[in-house]
């Protein structure tokens, strides 16, 4: 597995000749220490049996993965958390809510 900060196994997987079936991306979350969701991010070519290894080696470190079912830019977590953050960042642009009272929700 790599984690590979945002470039998908697909794009790189080309040059695997030896067993290109066990490439995934994890994608863990920081602080790890604080944080234990994965994000086990498969690409058209891994094998279940590496998909199925991945989420129990993480369980194993008391994470939580979760399988995205294909590739996206950016992960699904950091999706949803640039969508929240650009809410926030625009309520308080448009003096809707002060910065300090958008901290207390």
């Amino acid at each position: 597995a790599s984690s590979s900060s945002g470039l998908p196994s697909s794009k790189f997987i080309g040059k695997c000749t030896n067993n290109p079936g066990r490439i995934l991306i994890g994608h863990p979350f920081n602080p790890p220490h604080l944080m234990p969701l994965v994000e086990v991010v498969p690409n058209r070519k891994t094998e279940k049996s590496s998909i199925e290894t991945a989420v129990q080696f993480y369980k194993s470190l008391n994470k939580r993965p979760v399988v995205l079912h294909q590739e996206v830019p950016g992960f699904a977590a950091n999706r949803l958390q640039a969508a929240l953050c650009s809410e926030a960042y625009s309520l308080v642009s448009r003096g809707i809510i002060s910065a300090e009272d958008l901290g207390e929700l």
